[in-house]
């Protein structure tokens, strides 16, 4: 897929790592391996943006930032501009890892990781 910007998302953060569970999730539940084949290089593909996302963060962690001021401030399902603040309500600068992200992810990696070894191939 080559090199990702950091925090570049074409769409929400979340949607890719929840596109990779939900068809794991799928593929255990209905075992539909024609439909999993036919999907697959767009699995490779989005596991690969999972991980440039990560490798771009110092924590691992899949995060994002806004690029310009005319832009998105937040690319999660919680998208309006005040939704993500501190504490002391101020609003949070990028690069911002929001937590439920990093669950999709995980879930979303150990999916793959399971459909790759229904498919015979390395995790």
């Amino acid at each position: 897929m080559g090199e990702v910007p950091f925090g570049r998302s074409y769409g929400g953060v979340d949607t890719t790592p929840l596109f990779v569970h939900l068809t794991a999730e799928y593929a255990r539940r209905t075992a539909d391996d024609a439909f999993i084949d036919s999907i697959w290089p767009a699995l490779k593909k989005a596991v690969s943006w999972i991980e440039t996302i990560r490798a771009q963060d110092s924590n691992g962690l899949v995060s994002y930032a806004r690029k310009r001021g005319t832009g998105l401030r937040n690319h999660g399902w919680k998208d309006s501009a005040d939704a993500v603040f501190h504490a002391d309500g101020s609003l949070a600068d990028g690069p911002v890892s929001l937590v439920e992200v990093q669950g999709y992810a995980y879930l979303a990696l150990t999916g793959m990781a399971a459909m790759a070894a229904r498919r015979g191939e390395d995790a």
